[in-house]
């Protein structure tokens, strides 16, 4: 069993305070005495003032601790950061704009025994009358058989995610994020790569974190064109970690890519619009982000 937790969540203009109180309610109610625990949430520079106001009350929950930090630093420096902030032996990752509807989900975490990373995954409400139109709903209902931990643990550096995850703190110390991932994306796929190559080996379980603030469709393919433009950038070291370059390589190696570049451009501006509608079809989605990806060899 884990004796010591940090539970670290790095925050960006969303209020988190009904979600940390959850987290230390759990951990407060672990039956151990030697039980130690502490939960630290990081503003990474949010541009809404009065997020930070409400979030403030964060410094006045027990064993709790909000840190402001002035500037945007990206997702690789914000968790390096946190890392190096945490005192105790396990640090446990969860992004601040999640949540949780399982009252064992800390015991569950730490009733794990000699691990170096685990990670707990994702769920969504099943809501399809709410969320029926929405690509982030539709996409992760439709991939949720393959989010399972057995599933996942078939690939376990592949199928690393940051939203989620318990790893020892010598690790992150001695294995940090890459900083040159200031930019949305793929920052955890590539230390998944450093994990394999360091030979530390991953657990996936069944410990799901709630993702139940879905972003608009506008939003949601906004974070995932900036996250082709972090792809593109480094994808001389994310080879073999992405589909999206796999298929590109396909294309080069068919002498497709330019006649798929010319084409998905007559239809780009459609297919956006629909994606960003209320009715987005899916199977665009893997169509449209191959495309962005592509065009940047063409760029002038």
């Amino acid at each position: 069993m884990i004796k010591s937790l940090s539970i670290l969540l790095p925050s960006y203009n969303n209020e988190c305070v009904s979600f940390v109180k959850r987290l230390q309610e759990q951990a407060e109610n672990i039956k151990d005495d030697d039980f130690k625990y502490e939960i630290i949430v990081a503003d990474d520079g949010s541009t809404d003032k009065s997020i930070i106001s409400r979030n403030s009350i964060i410094n006045t929950i027990p064993c709790c601790r909000y840190i402001i930090r002035e500037h945007n630093s990206g997702r690789a420096v914000i968790r390096n950061f946190l890392a190096q902030q945490a005192q105790y032996e396990y640090c446990l990752f969860l992004d601040s704009d999640r949540n949780i509807n399982n009252n064992n989900f800390i015991q569950n975490y730490i009733g794990l025994t000699d691990i170096s990373i685990a990670c707990g995954g994702l769920h969504i409400p099943d809501d399809d009358s709410q969320y029926a139109n929405n690509i982030r709903y539709c996409m992760e209902r439709k991939y949720e058989k393959h989010n399972t931990a057995k599933e996942r643990q078939t690939k376990p550096y592949n199928n690393f995610n940051t939203s989620n995850f318990i790893v020892k703190r010598e690790i992150i110390l001695n294995i940090p994020f890459d900083t040159r991932f200031r930019k949305y994306g793929y920052e955890d796929v590539f230390w998944g790569k450093q994990l394999k190559e360091q030979n530390i080996p991953i657990l996936h379980i069944d410990n799901p974190i709630l993702l139940d603030d879905l972003e608009t469709n506008p939003e949601f393919i906004s974070k995932m064109e900036e996250g082709m433009d972090t792809l593109y950038t480094f994808k001389e070291d994310l080879k073999g970690y992405s589909g999206v370059i796999r298929m590109s390589e396909k294309l080069e190696r068919m002498k497709f890519k330019y006649t798929f570049h010319f084409i998905f451009n007559i239809f780009r501006e459609t297919i956006k619009r629909n994606l960003i509608g209320n009715r987005p079809v899916i199977p665009l989605i893997n169509i449209y982000k191959l495309g962005v990806f592509v065009n940047k060899d063409y760029r002038k």
